[in-house]
C-alpha cells in the first residue's frame, strides 16, 4: 500500500491521441511498477536554486512584509451555528449570536480571541520559510509512461494552522491555511506561489511552525 495518496494524470499528448480514436475510454489504474516509480519521484530534494532575494520576489512575499504564523481551533459543529459566504447577502439571517464567521477573511483584522498561538516572523525566519517553500521540490517532474505525479493529500480537512500575510494596515491580505494531519492546504488566491509540495514538504513546514513556538496542530503526538 502506498504511504502517499497519488493521483495520476495522462499527459496531453496521450489524451489527444485517445480522443481521436474513441469518444470514451476506460482508464486503467497504473501498475504497481509505475506507481512505485512515480512515488519515488515525489520525494523532496533540496536544490538551492533560489537565493534569498529571488525567493522574496514570489507572491505574496513580494508585496506583504508582515507575516504571521498562527494556530487556531475550529468551532464544534452545531445546528445553532451557521457558516456562510460573506461575499453574498444572508437571507433570513438568524440571531447574530448563532452565526460564526470564518477566522480568515481578507481585508479584515485577525480575531485575536480565536487564535491559540501567534508568531510574527523576523526577516531571518521569513528567509527560512521561503527556503523551505521554494528550494525543496520534487526529485523529478518528468512524466513516466505518459503519467505524471500529483499529491492531493487525504479527503479529510481540519485545519489548525495558517501562514497569514498582513497589509500595511494590519488587515489580512493573503493566507495559506494548512491541515498538517490531512496534508492539505487552502490558499486565499490563485496568485500565491507556494512551491512544489513534495512528499516531505508538509512535515518540513510543520517542524518549522513547531520550532517557531506554534505547538497546536503541529505536535504529532497530540494531533
Amino acid at each position: 500500500m502506498y504511504t502517499t495518496k497519488l493521483t495520476f494524470l495522462f499527459s496531453l499528448i496521450c489524451l489527444v491521441g485517445f480522443a481521436q480514436k474513441k469518444k470514451y475510454e476506460i482508464i486503467e489504474p497504473p501498475s504497481k511498477e509505475i506507481g512505485d516509480v512515480l512515488e519515488k519521484r515525489m520525494v523532496c530534494i533540496y536544490r538551492n536554486i533560489y537565493a534569498p532575494e529571488a525567493r522574496l520576489r514570489f507572491f505574496p512575499f513580494n508585496e506583504f512584509k508582515k507575516i504571521v504564523l498562527i494556530s487556531f481551533e475550529l468551532p464544534e459543529a452545531s445546528p445553532n451555528i451557521v457558516i456562510y459566504d460573506t461575499d453574498k447577502p444572508l437571507v433570513n439571517a438568524p440571531d447574530k449570536n448563532e452565526v460564526d464567521l470564518p477566522l480568515l477573511i481578507k481585508k479584515l483584522k485577525l480575531d485575536q480571541t480565536r487564535i491559540k498561538e501567534k508568531k510574527i516572523l523576523s526577516t531571518f525566519e521569513i528567509d527560512k520559510l521561503t527556503d523551505i517553500l521554494y528550494n525543496f521540490g520534487y526529485k523529478s517532474t518528468k512524466s513516466y509512461k505518459g503519467l505524471r505525479i500529483a499529491d492531493e493529500g487525504y479527503s479529510c480537512y481540519n485545519p489548525r494552522n495558517a501562514i497569514v500575510f498582513l497589509d500595511e494596515n494590519g488587515l489580512i491580505a493573503e493566507y495559506i491555511e494548512i491541515c498538517f494531519e490531512c496534508r492539505r492546504r487552502e490558499e486565499s488566491s490563485e496568485k500565491i506561489k507556494s512551491g512544489e509540495f513534495c512528499t516531505e514538504k508538509y512535515d518540513l513546514i510543520r517542524k518549522y511552525f513547531y520550532a517557531a513556538g506554534i505547538k497546536y496542530g503541529t505536535n504529532k503526538s497530540k494531533n
